[in-house]
């Protein structure tokens, strides 16, 4: 089997795959309120899906991670996990979500073959979840957040961008989830992309996000990295509470960019393979194959799609957004 490495040298072993570009929330750091939508014939069909999914598990690709937009928006998502389940993924299939959806097919999903869920959150109060994703979805959330729990998953993570004077007070009350359930709660660092309004004041950098967790009497102790992890460093948590079942990690793309050792690219819902969120050199999978292009021929796309592959983002602390060639596409358009 062939592997996939880079022009920088890092072994692929992990893709996001978009299935979507549409979403039933409007969180303030991801899209407009007045988003346009692609017409559905421009988005990967179920089989389109399949395939570029066989192509990347020959190249010894391990883990794929589903993303959108939303992905339960789409009725076929369990079908696609049950495409992915039949290639195979050692480090198996997994579902980035908001939740409101997620329980309508969430037996049907594990049943094809999901194995772990993470759900966005960024408040463990109504008021904060209306104020950021601008819709008032807060209980099905904390809903779907129980079911997945009481499902055997192998992991369900909660991510939460932090934002100041918007949701950073909420960083000790989705800290405390962790206790009692064996739930990972991952701080995501705010950052710039398409035309959302960030400003370096907004961010919160986790070191501070710890520093307040410590201040609180929490102790952290990292825990093992897997090689088909995502960026996250984790860690333990005991509290004054006590021992938490769960874990407390940290996505730090402003102010500890971990490119060097980045093993992840990026399929959009339109079919663009991209080697990194904030990049540039996108290479068009689905275009070629809806003109019939043998495997060959986009097996040789996805390597120079990842010979392509940029070594690092430009972001960093202190940095101008202006000098940022941020993409006219937001958040939800590119998967995440």
């Amino acid at each position: 089997m062939a592997e996939l490495i880079d022009g920088h040298g890092r072994r692929v072993t992990y893709v996001r795959i978009s299935v979507t570009d549409r979403c039933n929330l409007r969180c303030v750091y991801c899209m407009p309120e007045d988003q346009k939508f692609r017409p559905l014939p421009h988005l990967m069909s179920r089989e389109e899906v399949a395939r570029a999914a066989r192509l990347l598990a020959s190249f010894g690709i391990e883990k794929i991670r589903l993303t959108g937009g939303e992905p339960t928006t789409r009725p076929d998502l369990p079908g696609i996990v049950s495409d992915l389940s039949a290639i195979g993924f050692p480090g198996g299939i997994a579902l980035s979500t908001n939740g409101v959806l997620f329980p309508r097919m969430a037996h049907e999903l594990l049943a094809a073959g999901l194995t772990r869920v993470n759900i966005s959150l960024d408040s463990a109060e109504a008021e904060h979840f209306r104020k950021i994703a601008r819709r008032d979805h807060f209980q099905p959330v904390r809903d779907a957040i129980d079911l997945a729990l009481s499902l055997p998953f192998e992991a369900v993570k909660l991510n939460a961008v932090v934002i100041r004077s918007f949701n950073d007070d909420q960083v000790l009350p989705l800290a405390a989830m962790t206790f009692g359930k064996n739930l990972h709660v991952r701080f995501i660092e705010f950052m710039p992309f398409g035309d959302n309004e960030w400003t370096e004041g907004d961010w919160v950098g986790w070191e501070e996000i710890r520093g307040r967790l410590e201040l609180e009497g929490y102790e952290l102790t990292p825990t093992p990295k897997s090689p088909v992890a995502g960026p996250a460093d984790e860690f333990r948590v005991v509290s004054p509470r006590g021992a938490h079942m769960g874990t407390v990690g940290f996505i730090t793309p402003v102010s500890d960019r971990f490119c060097d050792t980045c093993n992840r690219m990026r399929l959009t819902q339109d079919g663009f393979l991209k080697g990194c969120l904030f990049g540039h050199n996108d290479v068009d999978l689905l275009r070629p194959m809806r003109m019939g292009a043998s495997d060959e021929e986009l097996a040789a796309l996805v390597r120079r799609a990842a010979e392509a592959k940029e070594q690092r983002h430009g972001m960093f602390v202190g940095m101008d957004k202006g000098w940022l060639p941020l993409h006219n596409r937001n958040m939800s358009e590119v998967g995440g």
